[in-house]
């Protein structure tokens, strides 16, 4: 029998031959590799999380085997049908830890640009296989940075604030300054892709990205960031001292530096959100068997109808989600994307994760807040989405400005 079938959530109907074993395939990475490196790593030190012998590198590398990092199979598929696989495999992983899921997302995304950009003499920098990184945020500078309308904040042109410029000099290129604690997988990621102000001597701000191997002279990393939730997510500091790379390391020129940002968001948000339908469905189902195998007054908790409230409450907004999530990425392969729904995708999954954790940890009880159980893990990881990769407000203003 499908795996994914003996839970609460019958596969999807519809699914071609190809989808539903993607899906399944999906689901035991999820279940036997995933959810037990997530719990683990959770309780590890930021330092042990990376070291050498550590269950992340297992999940990396079984990752990769397993082709669900989705680079050979997108080849042989249209946008519309890499999108249908895209939303099966992403939720799964989200289902099995969140925190792992985006990482390995993040994994690839300076890849992602360099197709995107259509740049194929970047590969030499940027192998298929290595782990990279989207290097934006600033000490000085969040989701600001996002704000391509360049309606919200000026910052957002890269003026003289900024904490890291690449300065022309002839034909090279110099990357003085720092990027913030906040870059996913910003200890362990062998290539950036880096979005800064740009220096060309013009004195006009401007903005530019650049693909960087960070094992350049002049580059260091910060201590991994102790965080709250999404622990096997490891992120960390960017120096650059003085580095020098050639001109060829420019992926994207400033003027085309906004269209990049935005599809970059495009892309992301909704990527980003069906990890979080994952997380939610993941602590639906923890809530269901809890309620069913908690005996109070005599009888599982699960006999009640305000829990039973709870529990359907949980379950029509996951199920709305999803169906809101999965329709935009579905959109966006077929008609040109929309970012303000790109962005209420993003706004919903991570609202949807936060809340249906939440309604979770009410059903634990007490119970709730030991590790024994899964809920205070997950409730901690959902409360990072909101903020991951733009904060909420911030995105949504950004769509206002951009649409209405």
């Amino acid at each position: 029998m499908n795996r994914l079938s003996e839970s609460v959530w019958a596969p999807d109907e519809g699914l071609t031959e190809v989808e539903a074993s993607i899906q399944e395939i999906s689901h035991r990475f999820a279940e036997d590799v995933m959810r037990p490196a997530g719990v683990a790593l959770d309780r590890m030190q930021p330092e042990q999380v990376i070291a050498e012998g550590s269950p992340l590198w297992d999940v990396f590398g079984q990752y990769r085997e397993l082709g669900l990092d989705l680079v050979e199979i997108a080849e042989g598929m249209s946008p519309l049908e890499l999108s249908r696989v895209s939303y099966l495999v992403h939720e799964e992983m989200g289902w099995g830890d969140c925190g792992l899921g985006w990482s390995l997302y993040a994994s690839g995304m300076a890849q992602g640009m360099i197709r995107a950009m259509g740049r194929d003499d970047l590969w030499e920098l940027c192998p298929p296989d290595a782990i990279s990184m989207w290097s934006i945020t600033e000490p000085s500078h969040g989701t600001d940075m996002l704000d391509f309308s360049h309606n919200l904040s000026a910052a957002s042109l890269g003026g003289a604030r900024s904490d890291c410029v690449v300065t022309r000099r002839g034909g090279k290129l110099i990357i003085q300054g720092q990027k913030s604690a906040w870059g996913t997988n910003g200890s362990i990621a062998q290539v950036s892709a880096l979005f800064c102000r740009y220096d060309d001597g013009s004195g006009q701000p401007k903005r530019a990205a650049f693909i960087v191997p960070l094992d350049l002279p002049g580059i260091s990393r910060g201590k991994p960031l102790d965080k709250l939730g999404v622990r096997a997510l490891s992120d960390a500091e960017l120096y650059f001292d003085e580095v020098e790379i050639p001109a060829s390391c420019m992926l994207c020129p400033p003027e085309a530096y906004d269209e990049l940002v935005k599809g970059i968001i495009v892309g992301a948000n909704p990527g980003m959100a069906i990890f979080c339908v994952g997380l939610a469905r993941a602590a639906f189902e923890s809530a269901l068997q809890y309620a069913k195998e908690r005996i109070q007054g005599g009888r599982p908790i699960f006999e009640y109808q305000a829990v039973q409230l709870k529990l359907f409450d949980m379950y029509r907004k996951i199920q709305a989600a999803r169906a809101l999530i999965r329709g935009t990425m579905e959109d966006h392969a077929q008609y040109p994307p929309r970012l303000e729904n790109a962005v209420s995708s993003k706004v919903t999954g991570t609202q949807l994760a936060l809340e249906v954790t939440n309604q979770a940890f009410d059903i634990f009880g007490g119970n709730a807040t030991s590790k024994e159980y899964p809920i205070e893990k997950m409730l901690r990881d959902a409360r990072m989405g909101t903020i991951a990769d733009g904060t909420n407000d911030v995105l949504s203003l950004v769509a206002v400005s951009s649409r209405f």
